[in-house]
């Protein structure tokens, strides 16, 4: 007996709103072609004279809040679909309304307990904010004012049922078209969907908001509101009333002083959240932060976040120190140290050189001056000329620093942008010559020897080949000697450059040492063999150089 597929209501809605905007020529020839009337193909003439990018907007619009976040994404992806399609999904909105049927007092006996929903003094009917996977409430415990994040019900298998037919779609819509399926569509949603899944666990945003907490909790320009753990749940979030305005509120009425403050703190706040901690807001709109009385950031709304590892933050830092030296030459080194794949060749070098040069012409205007619109746009003309696929972790940040930027800049257009941020690649920079910096670069040359004990073992499956006569070698005892003078020479100088390392290390650590006179000779003793060691291996070098040198 054959088993006959079944599809959702959901399903078939979304499989009509494509047709009805002019897509049914990815699924006519597919598995779900009998889901698609005829009398639907000849319904819709009018909407289908549109341009393709705007039909996909409206599409995605039509199809509700899940779409729309993926739309959403899409529009930062310049690396991956036309810029035309990332203009026309730069135009959505995620209007959510009020779900009137959800039942807050219910939803918090259900997951706190009768006994602690007895301690809310308060409870607003009314939401103070409204989105597709949750509503956010004032409440009162104990005479104090907090904020309850509290998941709709139904967001949860409401999304996961949109995943799964998205995916299904998806591959019927890969197999279909080449040009996006050159696009990696499935690793790019297998992205999307851990980020949306992250979303609906609010103990994941319960933690992101405490690490975030935790850094700057002494800060003079950046705060978060204390999460109230006790009350927090998978799908409920308390936290501490914001104390302050909402920023596009405060700007209204704030003085030119108090504007170039905001803008100034912002800039700092986000430089210090990439280049110190590796981890930052990913969706720092205005929105999401309100100013306090003494001009603070208080940012909420910790659902998505960025995290960097420590090489990410190095080559984002090589990357920004770059760009603003204008160096064309080590921006396209970084593109490439950073890109997935990229189609930079010695061919087409050149002309890249010249449309990063055209680029760094807008770096010398008064920022209040430059055209944003066009400076983008030129940016993602470069992208997908080179089919630079960027990493998803460098896309988040990018657009978190676009808005941050963007923002500032909008409070306070007359403010020098690399003023505010070359401190940021100075200290990045510095840190390489601390004593911190100098015991992180000593321990990755240890553990880069370390992995040199694999040497051996290469060049034995090297031998072996040559046994088998899979390879063959033309080289006298002879010609061999030199090889391994010279290696043997340099295995020497790398051990003396290791021992001087480990000798300014130690004797920085002495030196500073309080009320310690007899260590801290020892320190100077330190300093003196590490000098007389390094004068020794300079000489040796520039021997070898002299000695190398090949006579005319």
């Amino acid at each position: 007996m054959q088993t006959k597929t079944t599809y959702s209501n959901r399903y078939i809605e979304i499989v009509q709103v494509m047709v009805k905007y002019g897509f049914q020529s990815w699924l006519v020839n597919s598995s779900i072609s009998h889901l698609i009337p005829n009398k639907i193909l000849d319904k819709h003439l009018e909407v289908s004279r549109e341009p393709i990018e705007v039909r996909f907007r409206l599409a995605i619009e039509e199809l509700g809040p899940t779409f729309i976040k993926l739309g959403q994404m899409l529009s930062n992806r310049a690396d991956l679909i036309p810029i035309e399609y990332v203009k026309e999904l730069k135009k959505l909105q995620d209007e959510v309304k009020q779900d009137q049927s959800f039942n807050v007092e219910e939803m918090i006996k259900e997951e706190l307990g009768e006994e602690e929903f007895e301690t809310f003094t308060k409870i607003n009917e009314k939401p103070l904010g409204i989105a597709s996977i949750g509503q956010t409430y004032a409440v009162e415990r104990d005479g104090k004012p907090l904020v309850l994040k509290v998941r709709k019900p139904s967001a949860s298998a409401t999304v996961n049922e949109d995943l799964r037919i998205i995916r299904s779609i998806l591959r019927i819509v890969v197999r279909s078209s080449r040009n996006i399926a050159k696009m990696d569509p499935m690793r790019l949603f297998d992205e999307f969907e851990i980020t949306l899944k992250n979303e609906l666990n609010y103990s994941i945003e319960k933690r992101n908001q405490e690490q975030f907490y935790s850094y700057f909790k002494n800060s003079k320009t950046t705060t978060a509101p204390k999460v109230i753990k006790e009350l927090c749940t998978d799908k409920l979030l308390c936290m501490e009333f914001a104390n302050g305005t909402k920023m596009n509120d405060f700007i209204e009425t704030a003085s030119e002083q108090q504007k170039e403050v905001i803008s100034k703190n912002l800039v700092k706040s986000f430089f210090q959240q990439i280049i110190e901690y590796g981890f930052y807001h990913a969706d720092p709109h205005p929105g999401n932060v309100f100013i306090t009385k003494d001009l603070k950031l208080c940012f909420i709304d910790f659902g998505i976040v960025g995290h960097l590892l420590k090489e990410d933050t190095t080559v984002i830092g090589e990357f920004l120190e770059a760009f603003l030296s204008k160096n064309t030459d080590r921006v396209i080194h970084s593109i490439k140290r950073i890109a997935l794949t990229h189609e930079i060749t010695k061919e087409n070098r050149k002309n890249l050189q010249y449309q990063l040069h055209d680029l760094f012409q807008f770096i010398d205007q008064d920022v209040s001056t430059i055209p944003w619109a066009s400076f983008s746009e030129k940016v993602m003309t470069i992208m997908f000329s080179y089919n630079i696929k960027l990493p998803n972790y460098f896309v988040t940040l990018a657009k978190a620093l676009a808005l941050v930027l963007g923002t500032a800049l909008e409070i306070n257009p007359k403010m020098n942008l690399l003023k505010e941020i070359k401190p940021f690649i100075l200290k990045y920079q510095m840190h390489f010559l601390t004593s911190k910096g100098q015991r992180e670069l000593l321990l990755d040359l240890v553990y880069g020897i370390r992995d040199f004990k694999s040497f051996p073992a290469d060049i034995k499956e090297i031998i072996a080949l040559i046994k088998k006569g899979k390879i063959d070698v033309m080289i006298t005892l002879e010609e061999t000697q030199p090889i391994l003078d010279s290696f043997r020479n340099g295995i020497n100088k790398l051990t003396i450059g290791i021992i001087i390392g480990c000798l300014l290390i130690a004797s920085s650590s002495m030196a500073v040492a309080e009320n310690a006179t007899f260590i801290n000779k020892f320190a100077i003793a330190g300093y003196v063999i590490a000098g007389i060691l390094g004068l020794a291996l300079t000489i040796d070098v520039f021997k070898d150089l002299f000695r190398n040198k090949p006579k005319k």
